[in-house]
């Protein structure tokens, strides 16, 4: 079947709301030669920067290595995951701007099992070494049982678990449907394993109410685990390196923050994305000055938690906790890096995004983006690394970004594959659509009879 034919095809499959057609035809489509080619170079660097670091470096060398290893997992868990709520998010709240997004946030999903295999050799491969509870006795008893090898082990594993397999089968229940339209359009050209997922298939209609009464169903069970389960892992991970040091906002901002990193990676991938994937004329400057206004708000309130924790410790000055602060935020080499993290994750963002105009431009509003994605990382390298490396030197070579180059290449080589081979869009989802009881209001003189005009 030509171009054409399909997209005639698809006229017929899409029917009413936005113009679909050319994305839903070109699937599956290629991954561009030179970004499979990027993502695999950096792969290689990855592995071999983390390879080299473990095989051939001193004790020293080692847990740094383990250190930068952690926080790519926890930084890129926090991405991938993120990217499922989105569309969670989107989902529970019945929202419509973010439904040409949506794809791409279930997307960054795919790359949730790969993470799990990483965190579970990290866990079962000697990464605990680096927490000092581990070879050392705390003399807090309840702290002493919670912080056992076996059960920090298991229960990470077991949690992360279940939260990726709720996760897998959100994302599974929001393909079925374009999937199953999209093969009866596609015929041969359809995925063999598209079949897979839309096995049992009773038909637009009815798959697609399914598909929404499952998701909305899930969706509050899958925003509740992430909370709980997001915690833990920013507990036991992260602030468990300092085990005698807690915040009890800590996890809600590491969770919140992971949601607001998954949204500006959200960006990042649309921008330079959206022209392969044919979505130019449905991702316009209007979404992404929703998309903005998201980044912006929670930029605001990273930083409001950030204070929530620091003035409490800060005005206690209980030595235990400030201690914490003290490390990172007055001395080197760590002073002058936490102020850097300060500018590039609020400074920075907080005050180009004021503009309205910036929110609307992808070419600027993806440079913020990269900036607060860039800072973010740096934020959980300031978080994981002072407990890890005491020397006076920062940690940051070949190896960390190495090692983060590499996780970077595998997350967009995941990703692109998986959206090479899907619709870009959520087609059949109802939601794509406007909402026919929106009123649209236009200025004087739009109908050239100088009164405004409501439509509902």
């Amino acid at each position: 079947m030509s171009q054409v034919d399909l997209i005639a095809a698809a006229r017929e499959v899409v029917g009413p709301g936005p113009d679909m057609q050319a994305s839903l035809a070109g699937t599956p489509r290629t991954v561009p030669s030179g970004v499979r080619a990027a993502g695999i170079a950096a792969m290689a660097i990855g592995a071999l920067c983390l390879i080299g670091g473990l095989a051939f470096g001193d004790h020293d060398t080692q847990n740094r290595t383990l250190g930068v290893f952690l926080t790519c997992l926890v930084y890129f868990i926090g991405v991938a995951q993120g990217g499922v709520m989105f569309s969670v998010a989107q989902t529970a709240s019945l929202g419509r701007w973010g439904r040409p997004f949506k794809r791409i946030a279930e997307s960054f999903g795919m790359f949730l099992p790969f993470l799990w295999l990483m965190y579970a050799a990290f866990m079962i491969g000697g990464g605990l070494r680096i927490y000092s509870w581990h070879e050392t006795p705390i003399h807090s008893p309840h702290k002493a049982i919670y912080l056992q090898s076996g059960f920090f082990i298991g229960r990470q594993l077991v949690g992360t678990l279940i939260l990726f397999t709720l996760s897998m089968l959100f994302v599974r229940n929001s393909l079925r449907p374009d999937l199953g339209v999209a093969a009866e359009m596609l015929g041969s050209r359809a995925p063999a394993w598209w079949g897979r997922v839309t096995a049992g298939w009773r038909g637009r209609t009815i798959e697609v109410e399914d598909a929404y009464q499952k998701n909305i169903r899930l969706a509050p069970v899958m925003i509740l685990s992430y909370a709980i389960i997001m915690t833990m892992v920013a507990v036991d991970a992260v602030m468990s390196l300092a085990p005698h040091w807690a915040s009890n906002m800590f996890p809600g901002w590491i969770f919140m923050s992971s949601w607001w990193l998954a949204i500006n990676w959200i960006c990042i991938i649309s921008v330079f994305s959206r022209r392969w994937l044919g979505v130019e004329h449905l991702i316009t400057p209007k979404h992404y000055h929703d998309l903005g206004k998201m980044m912006f708000a929670l930029c605001v309130f990273w930083t409001y938690t950030f204070f929530a924790q620091v003035l409490p410790i800060w005005y206690g000055n209980m030595p235990e906790e400030t201690s914490y602060l003290l490390l990172r935020m007055f001395v080197d080499p760590w002073a002058s890096f936490s102020k850097l993290v300060g500018a590039m994750c609020f400074l920075f963002p907080f005050t180009v995004l004021l503009s309205r105009g910036i929110k609307k431009m992808p070419s600027s509003l993806v440079a913020v983006a990269m900036v607060i994605a860039l800072g973010i990382f740096f934020e959980r390298f300031l978080l994981v690394m002072p407990q890890v490396w005491m020397k006076d030197s920062l940690p940051l070579g070949p190896v960390e970004f190495g090692i983060f180059a590499g996780f970077i290449g595998g997350f967009v080589t995941v990703v692109t594959t998986f959206l090479s081979q899907v619709p870009a869009v959520p087609f059949t989802d109802p939601f794509m659509n406007p909402n026919p009881a929106d009123i649209h209001v236009h200025a004087i003189g739009d109908h050239g009879d100088g009164h405004h005009q409501a439509h509902g």
